[in-house]
């Protein structure tokens, strides 16, 4: 049976009594201990806020925890809605590069970089917004808060029972293991590319599975079968090393936060 001997201050102090709140995680330790890090130390939890009702009728892209692939951690399908159509969720501004983490059922491992195309839209009051700093390389940092054991930290940190929930403090207190600049660059190529390897795998599978299909159902109709081209991979490169992707954020446009550049014209989506 575990022990844990704590002072009746630091327990009040906490406001959680529970034994496994007050444990240490056990994943992060196999890491060597001068590379851990609170991710506060190496990202901003983004503020930003602008509420789309303002402007009825100017369209906005929405980014809500259904438009988080959990397998891969990857933006996919936001909503698009105009002004009025916005949910009361609906106000957290990112900027591309920023990372989403699901605050509700956090260890469900829906922490997503936003893609630079979202670059200024909306994104759900139900995610943490993170922002690496100027040194650290997002993708690298997505990677890292993917780890289980961050997602075991999260754990840790959830209240609730039928829907577990962390908050913002509780993001940025979590220990991450953060190695040098170069080797950050050096795993996020990595991931990026199996990533991309993955996508491509997909596409092709998808591919021969709807060509079967079709060739069998020409067989049953007598027709002659026509192959389509395969789908091609979106093209553009997307910035990967911490350099480049400081130097793309400079080129961005800046945020249109409330009380800040609020616009009655729809902002521009970056391709």
């Amino acid at each position: 049976m575990k022990r844990l001997v704590k002072s009746l201050r630091e327990l009040q102090a906490a406001g959680r009594w529970d034994i496994d709140f007050h444990l240490p995680p056990e994943g992060i330790k196999s890491f060597p201990a001068d590379t851990l890090c609170r991710v506060d130390e190496v990202a901003d939890v983004a503020k930003d806020k602008r509420d789309p009702t303002r402007l009825p009728d100017v369209p906005f892209q929405y980014l809500d925890i259904s438009s988080v692939d959990v397998a891969t951690g990857s933006v996919a399908n936001p909503q698009d809605l105009e002004g009025a159509e916005a949910p009361s969720r609906a106000r957290k501004v990112v900027r591309a590069f920023d990372i989403l983490i699901s605050t509700c059922r956090p260890t469900r491992g829906a922490i997503a970089v936003v893609p630079r195309k979202y670059h200024d839209q909306i994104a759900s009051t139900g995610f943490s917004v993170v922002r690496a700093h100027d040194d650290v390389n997002p993708f690298y940092l997505h990677f890292a808060l993917r780890l289980p054991s961050t997602l075991e930290q999260f754990r840790k940190w959830s209240t609730g029972s039928s829907y577990p929930a962390i908050l913002d403090e509780d993001v940025a207190k979590t220990l991450i293991p953060v190695p040098s600049a170069e080797e950050q660059d050096r795993i996020a190529l990595l991931v990026v590319q199996a990533l991309d390897a993955r996508d491509q795998a997909i596409r092709k599978a998808n591919y021969a599975w709807n060509r079967t299909l079709g060739e069998i159902t020409s067989r049953l109709s007598g027709s002659a079968v026509m192959p389509d081209a395969m789908e091609k991979a979106e093209s553009g490169s997307v910035p990967i090393t911490t350099a480049d992707i400081q130097e793309t954020i400079r080129s961005l446009p800046e945020l249109t936060i409330d009380g800040r550049n609020t616009s009655t014209e729809a902002q521009a989506v970056l391709i």
